[in-house]
């Protein structure tokens, strides 16, 4: 058996709730930044409905600190005792042998209603045959088994197989992102109402440090976001990958290629022609893993007629979050793959920004015709074609293709909003600041 006491640093909660506020390591570090976020997506958990849980979302953006909170606002509420909440991180379990035995020696001592938070499970392999048989004798009918991972397909696809097993509630799957624009804005102003000067001053802030608490508190701090915050990224990045048994070589060629092709649709055959010598599986299968992490994200043409994506036409690659695209051209650039390229094109991460907020809080397209529309936004039934113009040239084919869609609008740099040609302008930074 592997006792618990091998995991008490993370657990400092059984000698009081004072004591893991103080010396919890990710509390610690939350207590010590001046721009604290709190990720609270548990207020949506059904605490009181056993069953398993499962919190994804890319690594380094809070999930284990979103979790100690869960575990303290349990604690102060009293939801719990402090004996039957357990906090397992995954990053020193050896085998699925381990993990049974471990999750068994908790349980065994408990005797009430429990909590048990399993973090980054997928780094143990098989893990979901021993969650499954765990489930199968019923021993989380009890209380709830929350598990967190930043591969989301896997986990996800290993959850499938679980079909009766995860519990009564209605809600059982929750995703963490960086912080969006509004987000940031919040956490960085604390005034209720701001005008368009600060938004469009915060806004080119936050295309440097996106939504990362770390990159956020550097920044602040230094007026730059520090090597050593770009460093324990890019490691994150390079870590999953190795322990996948992925070949650096191409994932730095994949990304420098894609960093590289920016905005401009592309298809996976000649995605794979720009990086050579891999197959066209393998590129797809790097492409795949990045957009699992939460690193990179595309989107499909959109069909006006099935109102879908056509999945088998080009794809307009975007990479996640403005940090992520500044983490992969340090790391490029380091490595000496952008020689050639001095600066990040400030159109394309704004463009990006823009999509992946989208894609966030909807459903993200992108349109070809006679020209191209850069982003379809779709919002339950309603449909709005974006255009995203950070220079002050519009050419007569954007305002043919917008025309074509009742909600069009074009996203700019001015601090006004406006029309042309009847149709709508919107500073970029304000239309981002409403999505929410």
């Amino acid at each position: 058996m592997y006792p618990l006491n091998a995991y008490i640093i993370h657990n400092q909660f059984i000698k009081g709730i004072e004591n893991f506020i103080r010396q919890d390591p990710h509390l610690n570090i939350l207590s010590q930044l001046k721009y604290q976020h709190s990720a609270d997506w548990w207020k949506e958990l059904k605490l009181d409905i056993p069953g398993i849980y499962i919190l994804t979302g890319g690594r380094q953006i809070g999930k284990s600190i979103s979790c100690k909170l869960l575990i303290k606002y349990c604690l102060q509420k009293k939801l719990f005792s402090k004996d039957s909440i357990f906090y397992l991180p995954c990053d020193e379990i050896y085998d699925a042998k381990q993990l049974g035995q471990t999750i068994r020696f908790f349980l065994n001592q408990v005797t009430s209603n429990f909590l048990i938070i399993i973090d980054e499970i997928t780094f143990v392999k098989n893990w979901d045959r021993v969650i499954k048989a765990l489930a199968d004798e019923g021993c989380f009918k009890k209380g709830l088994c929350l598990l967190t991972g930043s591969d989301t397909l896997i986990l996800k696809e290993a959850a499938m197989r679980f079909p009766g097993r995860r519990g009564q509630s209605s809600k059982v799957d929750f995703h963490l992102y960086p912080l969006s624009f509004f987000e940031y804005v919040k956490l960085i102003s604390k005034k209720a109402n701001i005008n368009n000067e600060k938004l469009f001053e915060l806004f080119k802030d936050y295309l440097v440090c996106g939504g990362y608490l770390k990159a956020i508190n550097d920044f602040a701090k230094n007026g730059k976001v520090s090597e050593s915050t770009y460093f324990t990224y890019e490691q994150w990045i390079r870590g999953d990958f190795l322990k996948k048994n992925k070949n650096e070589e191409i994932l730095l060629q994949l990304l420098r290629t894609v960093l590289i092709v920016g905005i401009s649709q592309i298809s996976y055959s000649s995605l794979t022609q720009k990086i050579g010598l891999i197959s066209k599986e393998t590129c797809i299968d790097y492409t795949n893993l990045l957009q699992r992490m939460d690193i990179l994200m595309d989107l499909q043409a959109y069909d006006q007629t099935k109102n879908q994506g056509f999945p088998r036409k080009a794809r307009k690659f975007h990479f996640l979050n403005p940090f992520i695209n500044h983490i992969i051209f340090h790391w490029l650039k380091r490595e000496g793959y952008l020689n050639s390229i001095e600066k990040l094109n400030y159109n394309n991460l704004i463009e990006s920004c823009v999509a992946s907020h989208c894609r966030r809080f909807g459903k993200a397209y992108y349109f070809k015709g006679i020209g191209e529309i850069d982003i379809i936004y779709i919002k339950d039934k309603f449909l709005q074609a974006i255009e995203v113009k950070w220079s002050d040239k519009l050419k007569s084919n954007d305002l043919k293709m917008l025309k074509q869609f009742k909600n069009s609008i074009i996203l700019g740099k001015s601090l006004k909003d406006g029309f042309i040609d009847n149709i709508k302008i919107m500073p970029v930074y304000e239309f981002l600041y409403t999505l929410k």
